[in-house]
């Protein structure tokens, strides 16, 4: 059995507890310990609990044991909430009576620069087998057990969603939204300081947990990113995942490292591999909250068409803005479908386009252009989009939504008593409200996204596989930068292009090497410790002739010569000059979260100042280069916009792919630089390398 298999086991004892120890039960109302006991007997747990306090008595009716060793029998979990100092010391009880897991609540560990506490609770947690989840958390709560173990708040509402999060607010947050709307949760999960357990065993968890159809997490960061991006890639393969990252600025990211003492990574990556891996990622609280709303209730759809009707063209307007934002489409509606809308005697003011504007509040028109829209096949994705207060709005709703294969979701921010009572009802039927036709659209943007990344499994070849162990990252090491010579031949033996080209070790040498490559050349000076040729004027280009080439050869000799005595000068690089033509670059680079990354954009002022760049983990799919590439603003000159040429994109996706094969197999490459990679439209060719060596 795997250690994953192992976690997932405990985890799954812990939320199916029989038996719940509580170190540090209180009288006091406002302290911790009697809020978390409260909660676990409001919660409705059904197993046995047990109070631990060492002036014994009685708290809530219920009897308090002075020590975890007077409890009789051995407990599922043991919750400690007590002073940081006597944390280790019931841990070790605990662990010695062969208690499987303890949730400590306690906090003043890492977060309070106490590292030494924690390391004191993982040598108990090893000596013993006892699991930890904490420390420094608000709790867990997993509804299908009524097991609500945190001091607030006592959420009873049963339903889809599973939350894991680094903040205690946004757990107890996203639990009241999703208990308030009525749709309820099947899972609230704070994962404090992760000591031991952490998001990659409970997302493995809740992965294979039935009651849970959508994972809801919020993260300053994640411990493990390979193993992360593999536990997050077999969740997505069975149910949709939304992920909200804390920490995606500077300031943000100083937050999350005194809040938690995560590491807060560069967001670029941390998307990029959340993306890799399936998951659909929210930009905001409110969005997180209302995609995993829409993932829980709207069926997949085939594809990415939305059709949205109105009260208000002022709503279809808000939806068709924010329709193209989200990369959905909004097909026009056909001949037959708006000849069929002229018999079903709609007013004469109605707009019949898509967005449809009905000009009219009757629910039952409603039903009748989606009902249609429906046997045309008109579109993937409906939006109902009441603008106005609509009697019989849930009727209609339900209706459609039981009637059509299209996903579907209803917007409605009319205002009064009959929005009000009609979100509660529509909602309560299993069709997700929004109060306003943007987050609607955003919550079927994200519907679309995650049945789109389940679609293309087969296409990407099953999930991705993540070998964590082999790219553990490593800290400061000996680095070899390799000269352009030694870096051609890492890229000849993978088969990525490099123009024709020579070493010339003299001036006869540069001649004869450029007369048999042909004119024009560019000759590069090569030399261990000039590692930025451009610098000092180490490159030459457009030279035509022999005898240019020759006083070419004698200049850069004598500029590397001037500028460093001790430069070891192995000679002149002399390179076939390809056609003016656009540039992009290629690289990799090794994450100290995520292991080895490649990157792609296009070259110039698309790098340096749009900062226009697509990233990836390797190891990488085609499918993944194929995305890399479309990302990028940039794209659509290399399709030929503005009369540019059209670059054979499966050329540009075959050199990611080598690229990518190139990195994972020579682990000794610790960065790798193809700047700039000559694109046209016959061939694509890297025209300069840089590789530094390392130990990975």
């Amino acid at each position: 059995m795997s250690s994953e298999d192992r976690a997932i086991g405990v985890i799954r004892r812990v939320f199916n507890a029989r038996s719940v120890a509580l170190v540090g039960a209180s009288q006091e109302p406002k302290k911790y310990g009697f809020m978390t006991l409260n909660s676990i007997i409001r919660g409705g747990f059904q197993g046995e609990i047990y109070p631990v306090n060492p002036r014994g008595g009685e708290i809530l009716g219920r009897k308090v044991y002075p020590s975890v060793g007077a409890i009789p029998g051995r407990p599922d979990l043991v919750i400690i909430i007590v002073p940081v100092n006597l944390v280790a010391g019931v841990l070790r009880e605990a662990g010695q009576m062969g208690v499987p897991a303890a949730l400590i609540a306690t906090g003043g560990f890492r977060e309070s620069g106490r590292l030494d506490l924690e390391s004191e609770l993982l040598c108990i947690s090893r000596e013993y087998g006892i699991r930890i989840i904490g420390p420094n958390i608000a709790g867990i709560n997993y509804l299908p057990n009524k097991l609500c173990a945190m001091f607030f708040p006592v959420i009873t509402t049963f339903g889809p969603i599973g939350i894991i999060s680094q903040s205690g607010t946004i757990t107890n947050g996203l639990s009241e939204w999703a208990a308030y709307e009525g749709i309820g949760i099947s899972a609230a999960i704070n994962l404090g300081n992760q000591i031991d357990l952490c998001e990659s065993d409970f997302l493995d968890f809740l992965s294979q947990d039935d009651p849970t159809r959508v994972i809801a997490m919020y993260l300053d960061g994640v411990k493990d990113g390979r193993r992360f991006m593999g536990s997050l890639a077999r969740a997505t393969a069975r149910k949709p995942v939304v992920i909200l990252k804390g920490g995606r600025t500077h300031a943000g990211q100083r937050s999350a490292s005194s809040h938690t003492s995560s590491m807060a990574v560069d967001y670029r990556v941390f998307s990029a591999a959340c993306i890799q891996s399936g998951a659909v990622l929210a930009e905001d609280l409110e969005t997180l909250f209302d995609c995993s709303k829409a993932l829980a209730m709207i069926r997949p759809p085939k594809g990415k068409r939305v059709l949205t009707v109105s009260t208000s063209g002022g709503a279809n307007t808000a939806a068709m803005d924010e329709a193209e934002k989200q990369d959905l489409a909004v097909p026009p509606l056909g001949e037959e479908f708006l000849s069929n809308l002229k018999n079903l005697n709609l007013s004469p003011l109605a707009a019949l386009s898509n967005p449809l504007d009905l000009v009219s509040l009757s629910a039952e028109e409603f039903r009748k252009v989606f009902l249609l829209a429906d046997k045309l096949d008109a579109a993937d994705l409906f939006l109902i989009n009441y603008g106005d207060p609509v009697e019989g709005a849930s009727e209609a709703a339900e209706e459609i939504r039981d009637k059509v294969g299209a996903g579907v979701a209803v917007s409605y921010f009319a205002g009064g008593e009959e929005e009000k009572q009609g979100r509660i009802k529509i909602q309560a039927a299993g069709i997700p409200v929004f109060p306003t036709p943007e987050r609607a659209i955003r919550g079927l943007a994200s519907v679309c996204r995650a049945a789109t990344y389940r679609e293309g499994l087969s296409k990407r070849g099953g999930v991705i596989t993540m070998d964590s162990q082999r790219f553990s990252p490593s800290g400061n090491v000996d680095r070899t930068f390799l000269t352009e010579p030694e870096g051609i031949q890492y890229l000849e033996s993978y088969g990525i292009p490099y123009p024709p080209h020579g070493m010339a070790a003299t001036r006869a040498d540069a001649v004869e090497v450029a007369e048999k490559i042909g004119y024009p050349v560019v000759l590069k000076i090569v030399s261990p410790e000039i590692l930025h040729k451009t610098e000092i004027g180490g490159v030459l280009k457009g030279l035509t002739s022999a005898q240019e080439v020759g006083a070419g050869f004698d200049l850069l000799i004598s500029r590397a010569r001037s500028t460093s005595s001790r430069a070891r000068i192995q000679g002149v690089l002399v390179c076939r000059q390809l056609e003016e033509g656009p540039e992009a670059i290629i690289g990799s680079v090794e994450d100290a979260v995520f292991g080895p990354l490649i990157m792609f954009g296009l070259g110039g002022i698309f790098a340096e100042i749009f900062n226009d760049v697509a990233i990836r983990v390797l190891p990488i799919h085609q499918s993944d280069a194929e995305e890399m590439i479309q990302e990028i603003k940039g794209y659509p000159l290399l399709r030929g916009a503005r009369g540019g040429a059209q670059v054979k994109i499966e050329n540009l996706v075959q050199m990611l792919m080598s690229v990518s094969r190139l990195v994972e197999e020579k682990r000794e490459i610790k960065e790798l630089d193809l700047n700039p990679v000559h694109l046209s439209e016959r061939c694509i060719s890297a025209l300069d390398v840089r590789i530094i060596l390392g130990r990975r």
